[in-house]
């Protein structure tokens, strides 16, 4: 992959020849906290819905008649926009998103909200969304990453229009990354293009308002039980904020997440919860890295009988790891398992745009993975054991889904 910087666009570019088709992805920074919770995504949505020269039915025919793949996300920290084309259809794919950035009209953002009312709704019936979507709202309070269904629909009725098109503006004002994979024939050719034609992209400032309005309130532990009597079974996630990747812990805690619940079969949360005791329909952990921040968390899903015996377990699989160090042949098993994930969602063109302007967005450089997967082979055991013990005298918050009869139990 290499980086170009043309008229102030950040431009990637990687060539993978013989490949039959192009991935173009656009990144934009989100750096301001969102008026009303839920903007971010309806803009996202509202892209594909309709431009000055397109309806949204003729936007759809078109992508389908070219064979383009487009789709648009919101995350925490930027909007994407991904499209996968013929390398012969280029100009075509090119000039239609060009045209969903500059000329969208935004005017089905009212069918838009009552589309993502009933998604919400429906999703929130759904236990163990209900259950990540509280656990979401409780970790991140106070902060713009605590958007999450419950207070999108609080909010979403209150968005005008006029919302819309102000964090439209913010998008194309923010900082921005272009990423083109596939098989070009000319860089010059491409990077006068773009140049030339997608000038929007010029980037903008980095004002971190979100970073600078960040508040860890989580002082002791805290639970967060929600009823649901016709349930037979009950759903847990106990979690952390931790540090993420601008922190040398990031690759200690990815390690400990390997060896404790994110390596499937071979995790000792399965192993020790559900093989051997019989705890989990389903039990994991996880590592999910933001820019302002980071969590660490377990899952299980138990029968609601288990819920004080499944909270045991956690905090008894990270004793063990804070007192008894892992074995060699353990620690070799965790690093080879994330460099192989890593080199997996690197395979194709839409996936190594993707991570490569996930990285440039989020201020990681190209050269992230390689020094990150350094960092995991210089984890020791001794690491592990001190992330586990940090851990285990950290504040919690745990959500529960569970029947009522069994709240009294743990």
């Amino acid at each position: 992959m290499e980086e170009f910087k043309r008229n102030n666009i950040n431009i990637l570019l990687e060539k993978t020849p013989a490949t039959p088709r192009f991935a173009l992805n656009l990144f934009f920074k989100l750096n301001k906290k969102e008026k009303y919770y839920g903007i971010n995504s309806l803009l996202a949505r509202l892209l594909l819905q309709g431009t000055k020269n397109y309806s949204a039915s003729e936007l759809a025919l078109e992508f389908e008649n070219e064979c383009i793949d487009i789709s648009t996300k919101a995350k925490q920290d930027y909007i994407k926009i991904s499209l996968v084309f013929l390398n012969e259809d280029f100009k075509k794919a090119t000039s239609l998103v060009k045209e969903l950035i500059l000329n969208s009209t935004f005017d089905d953002f009212e069918k838009e909200i009552y589309k993502i009312k009933g998604e919400i709704t429906s999703d929130l019936d759904n236990p163990k969304l209900k259950l990540s979507d509280a656990f979401i709202k409780s970790i991140f309070k106070n902060h713009p990453y605590s958007s999450c269904h419950t207070k999108i629909l609080d909010d979403i009725d209150k968005i005008t229009k006029q919302d819309i098109i102000d964090a439209h503006k913010d998008i194309l004002e923010a900082q921005k990354t272009l990423v083109l994979v596939g098989d070009f024939e000319n860089k010059e050719e491409v990077l006068n293009y773009f140049e030339k034609e997608f000038q929007f992209m010029e980037n903008g400032i980095d004002k971190n308002e979100i970073e600078d309005i960040f508040k860890n309130d989580i002082k002791e532990d805290e639970i967060v039980w929600l009823s649901k009597n016709d349930a037979s079974q009950a759903q847990i996630i106990q979690g952390w904020l931790v540090d993420s990747f601008n922190s040398p812990m990031c690759a200690k805690i990815a390690v400990l997440n390997n060896i404790l619940g994110s390596s499937g079969l071979s995790s000792r949360l399965f192993v020790n919860l559900r093989d051997k005791q019989g705890l989990a329909y389903n039990v994991r952990s996880q590592y999910e890295t933001l820019l302002h921040s980071a969590v660490f968390s377990m899952y299980i899903g138990t029968a609601p009988k288990n819920i004080q015996k499944s909270l045991e377990g956690f905090k008894t699989e990270l004793e063990k790891l804070a007192n008894e160090k892992v074995s060699e042949k353990e620690l070799k098993g965790a690093k080879e398992n994330i460099a192989g994930r890593l080199k997996y969602f690197s395979q194709n063109n839409s996936q190594i745009a993707a991570i490569n302007g996930y990285n440039h967005i989020m201020g990681l450089g190209l050269d992230y993975n390689t020094s990150f997967l350094k960092e995991v082979n210089n984890v020791t055991s001794d690491d592990v054991c001190n992330v586990a013990k940090i851990l285990l005298n950290m504040p919690k918050v745990i959500t529960i889904i569970a029947p009522d009869e069994y709240k009294t139990s743990f």
